[in-house]
């Protein structure tokens, strides 16, 4: 009897410690958009991740131009990454081919708390209309609005401006005394930018429960005419812009992605002290909201590491985690902006540059969640630049972004296939 108890005991140590050991071999792998230095950098941080949780990280970067095919391939096969950081739209499409995991039907006891402290304009775009959570932030970017004190000095504008009406004086004295002019960064004459105008216009692509266009409106048309009036009356370049651009002295106010901030400086070292940043001018609508960007964050439905791949998820939320991974990417001289407020507090920038984030985060418009966003956005573009760029008729631009639109979410809708809704 004592050695059969002896041997239970045995048993029971071993089994104990291969539980342990199985618990400590367990490890996630992520898939992250991007290049090499945002890898490592997320590498990096999680070293504090797998020690405290002794779950390994590998975090492996993916081109942009191949990371749809790959996911797609990954999740046809099966087999792959736990983990996909990536563009805002994967998470309703890939989600609504059965490839991502619902966290908010697999954890409904911690979703909620993800959600209450990341970005609400962040949450809207990986968000669909049916409600499920496919996807939570990883990262925010936005618009800022870069300007050169000087020439608006010399232009006789003596503060950057804070409304269009503002905008339109300033680039106007400024075309007057040829000291530049306005210049569009990240998306050029596209949707993208096209998108801050009709939000501070008050309008929005679509309808809010996502069954029909609501571009074809006064908003709409607003944002459209003044949108043009930049390109057609103001002088601002066809090309998209870039702080190179301020350099030069070819633009002394542009709007372009926050992360340009943390290059400026060594880029362009004649601009040391010579530039500034603020918040996007407010339009009629009464809000001065920018684009907001970024990545999402999800699980794999194959994934045979969900519930650690969902923790690790829970611990990006954290200051701690958010420090790390902030201070890892400034040491590239990358400006990582946290999706929580709270987090916000360890941008590595400048005062000012940390400032204008906050500020500006607070006020942002996520891209659309409806079906056929993604598919259409070629026509949205050609439709826009048709006006834009090509003398065309306002009216016949709405009406055509409005057909592009509608028919998106009959081709794409509920009833579309899974090949159609994951093509873009």
């Amino acid at each position: 009897m004592k050695h059969k108890m002896i041997l239970f005991i045995v048993l029971i140590v071993l089994l104990s410690l291969a539980i342990s050991v199985n618990a400590q071999a367990t490890s996630i792998k992520i898939w992250i958009n991007g290049g090499a230095n945002d890898a490592t950098a997320l590498q990096t941080a999680a070293q504090a991740f797998t020690t405290k949780t002794g779950i390994g990280v590998t975090v492996e970067a993916v081109d942009w131009s191949n990371a749809t095919a790959q996911y797609l391939a990954a999740i046809n096969a099966g087999t792959g990454a736990d983990i996909v950081i990536g563009g805002e739209s994967y998470p309703i499409d890939f989600g609504n081919i059965g490839g991502l995991v619902d966290l908010k039907a697999a954890y409904p006891n911690d979703i909620q708390a993800v959600l209450d402290g990341s970005s609400k304009a962040m949450e809207q775009a990986l968000i669909g209309s049916d409600g499920k959570v496919y996807g939570v932030p990883y990262h925010e970017d936005m618009l800022l609005m870069y300007y050169l004190p000087d020439a608006l000095t010399k232009a006789g504008i003596s503060k950057a401006p804070t409304t269009w009406d503002e905008l339109t004086a300033a680039a106007t004295a400024l075309k007057a005394a040829n000291l530049g002019t306005i210049g569009m960064g990240w998306g050029g004459v596209s949707w993208l930018n096209y998108q801050d105008f009709l939000a501070q216009a008050g309008g929005s692509w679509y309808s809010a429960d996502c069954s029909a266009s609501a571009i074809n409106s006064d908003a709409g048309m607003k944002a459209l005419q003044y949108f043009t009036s930049l390109y057609s009356d103001l002088g601002t370049p066809q090309d998209a812009s870039d702080p190179s651009a301020l350099n030069t002295g070819a633009v002394s106010i542009l709007f372009d992605g926050e992360w340009q901030a943390a290059g400026i400086d060594a880029t362009y070292p004649d601009l040391k002290g010579k530039w500034a940043v603020a918040p996007l001018p407010t339009g009629p609508g009464g809000n001065n909201d920018s684009f907001v960007g970024g990545e999402g964050i999800s699980i794999f439905s194959y994934s045979k590491n969900k519930d650690a791949a969902w923790q690790f998820i829970q611990w990006l939320q954290t200051p701690e985690a958010e420090q790390a991974i902030v201070t890892q990417e400034a040491s590239f001289s990358s400006l990582f902006v946290p999706p929580q407020a709270a987090n916000q507090q360890f941008i590595v920038g400048a005062p000012t540059v940390n400032a204008t984030i906050n500020a500006q985060a607070a006020n942002l418009t996520p891209p659309p969640n409806c079906a056929g966003w993604e598919q259409i956005g070629t026509d949205i573009n050609n439709a826009l630049q048709a006006v834009v760029l090509q003398n065309g008729d306002y009216q016949d631009g709405l009406t055509a972004m409005e057909k592009a639109i509608n028919d998106g979410l009959v081709k794409y809708g509920s009833a579309a296939t899974p090949e159609a809704t994951a093509s873009s």
